[in-house]
């Protein structure tokens, strides 16, 4: 089976990068610049201090590398993945990453602070499992820079494996479906005692109605007595204590 790579993914991501997001971030490249300019940085001291704790997009960076929050956002949504800082990934992160940090402080003359982890969520609570995880450092502009990723990458069927976890409109598609399938492979005797009814009747569409609405309350109950959250609004919450984070 061939596994999918988390980079590969991202990249592909970054192809869909729509016009308003490229408008939103010249905007805020614009109101950066204006608040670090000579006439400005005095009355912005704190922030300009603060700002060589984080990457400058402008600085000869590598931009292959370079991914927003909506990237990383829709990533985390398809394959159920976790975008957390440093300090909840439960595994220890690899030297070589150390190593390429101290190359980017020495390079780009900054003291990098604000990273953040890319991986999938038994990576930041207590039954780790081995996958991908990336290790970002943020930029003065929001955006996100890659520095080091590492660990086997994952299962190509992850994002269908996951697809009722996105969001509520993914859950409901995902039941339909199952409800549907259900319908469809029930014969006809068992729907209706009536032997004249064809295999598509008003029986079977009654039977879809009921198995729906049987499947929707099921769901809804493990959903609530698991404490399930949807990857839409999990993927950048902070785990609280004796939380699960899946």
């Amino acid at each position: 089976m061939r596994s999918k790579n988390l980079q590969q993914a991202l990249e592909s991501e970054r192809k869909q990068l729509s016009q308003q997001e490229k408008l939103l971030q010249d905007a805020e490249r614009i109101l950066f610049k204006s608040r670090l300019s000579d006439k400005n940085i005095l009355d912005n001291l704190k922030f300009y201090n603060k700002s060589f704790e984080f990457l400058d997009d402008d600085d000869e960076i590598e931009t292959e590398k370079i991914f927003t929050a909506l990237q990383l956002k829709s990533i985390c949504k398809k394959l159920r993945l976790r975008f957390l800082p440093s300090q909840f990934y439960q595994e220890e992160i690899p030297y070589e990453a150390v190593l390429k940090i101290k190359d980017l402080n020495i390079k780009y003359r900054k003291d990098i602070k604000h990273f953040k982890i890319l991986s999938a969520s038994s990576f930041f609570a207590e039954n780790k499992k081995q996958h991908q995880a990336m290790l970002f450092a943020q930029t003065i502009y929001g955006n996100y820079y890659l520095i080091h990723a590492w660990g086997k990458p994952l299962n190509k069927w992850r994002s269908i494996l996951f697809f009722s976890a996105r969001n509520f409109e993914s859950l409901f598609i995902s039941i339909l479906l199952f409800s549907l399938t259900e319908a469809l492979l029930l014969p006809n005797n068992i729907i209706s005692t009536d032997e004249r009814a064809d295999y598509f009747s008003l029986y079977r569409m009654a039977c879809i109605f009921h198995l729906l609405i049987l499947n929707a309350g099921f769901t809804i109950f493990i959903l609530f007595s698991s404490r399930f959250t949807f990857s839409e609004s999990n993927w950048d919450v902070e785990p609280l204590k004796n939380r699960s984070v899946y």
